[in-house]
């Protein structure tokens, strides 16, 4: 048996990507007239360069909606987008503990900023985030790590966590 946590998301944050995304499409339209207007293709580097971060913001844009929290009787997988890290799996005999929080601030160290990666949390330390929402965490203290999560019903993925992982103190 399995479980499949889908995490709510925010607006705010899928508008940043969707808007930016728009903004980029918007500046690659302007690349192309200047090379239109121009004898030689003087904003081709700058078209292909363009191109290249869309399909990424639209990559990271996808990937929000295509989140997922998998609990399985072995192992919690957290299914992100490959531009934040990729898919992690903890094995739930490693897992500490698993409590509520709030989203802290933190400091980038890898991945898209907004949606996850790396990040260093002064009470924390390092930990890998996957977020969609600013206001559902579940910290995961595991032997290999940390995790920072934002799952549907954060309270109710605890409680699971604890009935699949045998965990004591959660």
């Amino acid at each position: 048996m399995s479980i499949v946590n889908k995490p709510e998301v925010s607006g705010p944050l899928a508008w940043v990507y969707v808007g930016t995304t728009a903004l980029l499409a918007a500046l690659a339209l302007f690349f192309v007239y200047l090379n239109l207007q121009a004898p030689v293709p003087a904003g081709l580097v700058g078209l292909v360069v363009i191109v290249v971060v869309e399909m990424i913001m639209i990559s990271i844009a996808v990937s929000l909606y295509t989140t997922r929290y998998i609990l399985t009787q072995s192992e919690l997988i957290l299914r992100a987008s490959i531009f934040i890290g990729g898919t992690k799996r903890i094995s739930l005999d490693t897992i500490e503990s698993a409590e509520r929080t709030l989203i802290p601030f933190g400091i980038r160290l890898f991945g898209a900023s907004g949606y996850g990666g790396y990040y260093y949390f002064p009470n924390i330390g390092r930990a890998f985030v996957v977020i969609t929402n600013f206001r559902d965490g579940v910290l995961i203290k595991a032997k290999q790590g940390i995790y920072l999560i934002t799952p549907r019903n954060p309270d109710e993925f605890i409680e699971s966590i604890k009935k699949m992982g045998k965990l004591e103190k959660v």
